[in-house]
């Protein structure tokens, strides 16, 4: 069933990049999230405004965006068939935060069937123990996280996957952090966004026993960490191969923008006219 979706003006652009709403509402409730509450119930836009806005936009780039992407269903058009009528978009397409249960192999051949699709994924996770997970109202486990990172890397073998961890959250125990970090070394993300848990007046977890602030501080260092690792790591892996560089802003002598894969490039000796050119990955910025 159709349901009302409020057009947003044509005016979150800058010079290269363009973010597209499609969709605002969530029906997660997930146990911390006080979005259900205030966003209300699933909207979808419909894919003729869609591409009108695109359009008339025209950026070199657009992020299609929500506040639950992964909802979208506009009269029995899911985000997979949204993406089958973007085919034809000539600006790379990225894509907001995406949950487990979007991803599979029709989403995966829409995308890949896109003139310009940038591989990176938002894949939120929330923490790497199933426990945890539960008591978070996040429907899935570990195990199938990791399969679809696998299935990601089998169609995008070079894919960004980056993600959202809490840490401290109120039934998180010392092994359900030693979980998380396990997945985080078996996931190989490319980003990590982690933050500690911080009660939400309204939410189901805000009744809950919160974890001592030092015990969050100290999972959180250890997150940063891991989280540092894993972007050098990545870095490494796209030396020698060569990559889409969006010039975005010049910054002390360097060129900077990011690939398709959403790694952060510094190019010298660049002549920027508009158009996203082929770089070489050479080494790892310090």
């Amino acid at each position: 069933m159709e349901k009302d979706f409020e057009d947003m003006c044509l005016n979150n652009f800058n010079k290269t990049r363009a973010f597209v709403k499609i969709e605002d509402g969530c029906e997660n409730f997930c146990s911390y999230c006080i979005i259900p509450y205030l966003r209300g119930r699933i909207r979808s836009r419909n894919p003729e405004s869609i591409l009108e806005e695109i359009n008339a936009v025209n950026p070199k780039e657009i992020v299609i965006n929500g506040i639950n992407l992964s909802a979208y269903n506009f009269n029995g058009l899911t985000l997979s068939g949204l993406m089958q009528k973007l085919k034809d978009v000539d600006c790379r397409i990225r894509l907001g935060s995406l949950e487990v249960r979007v991803v599979d192999d029709q989403f995966l051949t829409a995308l890949k069937n896109l003139k310009n699709f940038a591989p990176h994924f938002h894949l939120s996770l929330q923490s790497g123990s199933d426990a945890v997970l539960k008591s978070m109202n996040r429907h899935y486990t570990a195990d199938e996280y990791a399969e679809k990172v696998r299935l990601i890397r089998k169609y995008f073998p070079d894919a960004g996957i980056t993600t959202d961890i809490i840490v401290g959250f109120p039934t998180e125990t010392e092994k359900d952090f030693e979980d998380t970090i396990a997945l985080v070394d078996r996931v190989n993300f490319s980003d990590i966004h982690p933050f500690p848990f911080s009660p939400r007046s309204g939410t189901v977890a805000f009744k809950m026993k919160d974890l001592p602030a030092d015990v969050k501080k100290q999972r959180l260092n250890v997150l940063l960490e891991k989280k540092a690792q894993k972007k050098l790591e990545f870095a490494k892996s796209m030396v020698g191969k060569t990559l889409d560089f969006l010039f975005e802003e010049q910054k002390d002598g360097y060129f900077e923008g990011y690939s398709e894969n959403y790694l952060r490039l510094y190019v010298k000796d660049f002549m920027p006219d508009g158009k996203i050119k082929k770089v070489m990955v050479v080494e790892p910025f310090k």
